[in-house]
Parts: structure tokens; C-alpha cells; sequence
């Protein structure tokens, strides 16, 4: 909480007090039938103010110096002890209050006078409810201290593993990619310059985007349409892909480089050159959601050990950055290997 509103909560709190005594006393009569304003200004109100600082006053030399530096010590005897002896103190202060102060401007609070030991009782009654109300306060603030703390750690956490799981996914395409353009530069094709340009493109788009939080749809899908082109250079154009987008993509935003692992899966893993049965990427975009479908034959001749790295850290971004904003479903269909994908776009 901020100490802004921190202290608007406590001069709000105080303001209710003396608010309830002044109509407490209007309440019993003290103004007479017809309210004599003269009467409450003059002494109702000063000696309400009088009141209401002096339970302030006891309220936090509890709430700032016995709870922190005696109770939360551990040692509760002690604040016991301390709380009476505070009480003991304030009673002579209640006490000269009611016999000379109080007088002085016309005002007497009982009708018999107040002796010391009725002046801590009065002194205790009096201040029952805030002994206990600075004690709930106290461990509020401390728990909420604790919450935010704790918050604090799990989004620094939060970012130190999303981190983490960038490295693996860049570097993971990264190297298949250099592989299939080392092959090309081996074959002297003159393909190869186009798939160097290509991959400049995209490690650009890596260490550019990749760092931000969200980043436009647009710019994500410009992203698998390069890896497309990309991989397609690198098989020579003997490669079968049907990628559609559908709807408008104007300004949606999406966490970048989500969906390249499901994409490079299906290169790694699947029948990409049977134009009957083509890998199918389907995305359809609305303001609020978006639609990824992926479905591939799989090849059964290829097999890797290694293969479900990606789809693991690619499942668990989704569950860092979307909770409860995503569906994901991945499926094998005789077979083919279909992935589903729905998220809930920000704003």
C-alpha cells in the first residue's frame, strides 16, 4: 500500500472517531433541546478532539514502538508487562485531563471525581479496542508486506524462467537451420544467399522481438511465413505446405516465437514432400482470439529421441503467459499429428 493512501486510511480512521464522540455527545442531550452551536464549539468539540488525540496517541505508541520492537521479538511477556506499564502512564494523563483540564473549559465528563485507580480502568476501557485494533493492523501490514514480497520474487522468477525456456527455442530451430543452409553452400546452390538473407531476417526478429512481452500478430506471422520459405529453400522447393490465415489481423498482440516449435515439429517429424497430403497450417484471427491449427502426417522412418524438448517448453510458456487464457490440444489421428491452439488475445 502506499503511504499516500496509508495515511489517508489512518486520517480517515481518526476522523470517524471524533466524528462518533461529537454525535455521541449531541446524542445525549449535552446541547440541549435546541443544539447551543456556541456550547459546541466552545467546549463540546475541543474536549472531543482532546479525547480522540489522547486515544491516538496511546494507539500508536502501541502500533509503532510495543508491537514491533517487544511483541513481534517474541517476547509476549514482556509486552504484556510494557502494555500495563503503558496504561499506568496514561492514567495520570486521563486523570489531569478530567480534574483540571476538562473544568477549565466548563466540561466535567463524570459526576463524582476521578480517583487514580478509576482513572485506569478508564484509561483501559478507553483503549480496549484499539490495543487490539493496532495488533490487527500490525500483522495486516506485515502479511501484505509478505504477499507483495512474495509476488515480487515469483515475477522475477516468472521472467528468469521465460528466459530460459527463449534460450532453448531459439537456439533449438537456430541449428537445424544453419544445418540445411551448410548443405546448400556444400552443393554450391544458388538458393543459398536467398537462405542466408532469410535466416538474417529472422535471428533479427529473434533479437529484436524476443525480449518483449507481447509483439504484434502481424509481425509473428510474418515470422512462420519466413520459416516456411525458409525450410522450403533448404528441401529445394520439394516441400508441401498449406498455410492459410483467415480474419484480419490489425493491431492483436501475441507473446512472440509461440508457435515455432509446433511448426518446426512438424518439419522435423513429419511427411512434408506428399503434395496429396501437405503439412496444414491454419490460422484464423478475430479482435479477441486466436486460432492456430497444425496438422501433419507422421514419419514413421524418423525417429528422435530429443523431439518432445520443444513441445514441453513451448507448453510451458503457454501456461506462464496465458493461464487460463489458452487451450491446447495435441492429438494423434491415425497418422497424422494435429495441433489445436486457441488464446484469448490482450487488448
Amino acid at each position: 500500500m502506499k503511504k499516500k493512501w496509508l495515511f489517508y486510511l489512518h486520517f480517515g480512521y481518526w476522523a470517524l472517531v471524533l466524528a462518533q464522540k461529537l454525535l455521541e455527545a449531541i446524542g445525549t442531550g449535552v446541547l440541549g433541546t435546541q443544539p447551543d452551536w456556541h456550547l459546541f464549539f466552545s467546549i463540546v468539540l475541543p474536549v472531543k478532539i482532546l479525547q480522540t488525540g489522547c486515544l491516538a496517541f496511546f494507539f500508536y505508541v502501541n502500533y509503532l514502538l510495543l508491537i514491533p520492537y517487544i511483541l513481534k521479538k517474541g517476547n509476549i511477556l514482556k509486552y504484556v508487562l510494557s502494555l500495563v506499564g503503558t496504561l499506568v502512564v496514561f492514567s495520570p494523563l486521563y486523570y489531569l485531563m478530567e480534574q483540571l483540564i476538562y473544568p477549565m473549559i466548563g466540561w466535567k465528563t463524570y459526576s463524582q471525581d476521578l480517583d487514580f485507580s478509576f482513572a485506569f480502568i478508564v484509561t483501559l476501557s478507553a483503549n480496549f479496542v484499539n490495543i487490539f485494533l493496532g495488533l490487527l493492523l500490525s500483522y495486516l501490514m506485515d502479511w501484505r508486506t509478505l504477499r507483495a514480497e512474495k509476488e515480487l520474487v515469483e515475477k522475477e522468477q516468472l521472467k528468469t524462467e521465460l528466459a530460459f525456456l527463449k534460450s532453448q527455442v531459439n537456439p533449438h530451430y537456430l541449428f537445424n537451420t544453419i544445418n540445411d543452409i551448410y548443405a546448400l553452400t556444400q552443393q554450391q546452390s544458388k538458393e543459398a544467399p536467398d537462405a542466408l538473407l532469410k535466416l538474417s531476417e529472422l535471428l533479427r526478429y529473434m533479437l529484436r522481438e524476443s525480449d518483449e512481452h507481447n509483439v504484434l500478430l502481424s509481425s509473428e506471422i510474418n515470422y512462420l511465413d519466413n520459416v516456411i520459405a525458409l525450410h522450403k529453400i533448404g528441401q529445394k522447393g520439394n516441400t508441401h505446405i498449406d498455410f492459410e490465415v483467415s480474419g484480419t489481423v490489425n493491431n492483436q498482440k501475441i507473446a512472440p516465437l509461440i508457435l515455432i516449435n509446433f511448426v518446426e515439429n512438424a518439419f522435423k517429424h513429419g511427411v512434408f514432400r506428399n503434395n496429396e497430403d501437405p503439412i496444414q497450417i491454419l490460422v484464423s484471427v478475430d479482435r479477441h482470439h486466436f486460432n492456430f491449427h497444425l496438422k501433419n502426417k507422421i514419419n514413421t522412418a524418423r525417429k528422435d529421441k530429443t523431439g518432445g524438448i520443444g513441445l514441453n517448453n513451448v507448453k510451458r510458456r503457454l501456461s506462464l503467459l496465458y493461464p487460463d487464457r489458452h487451450e491446447l490440444s495435441i492429438n494423434q489421428q491415425n497418422d497424422h499429428f494435429i495441433v489445436d491452439l486457441n488464446i484469448e488475445l490482450y487488448d
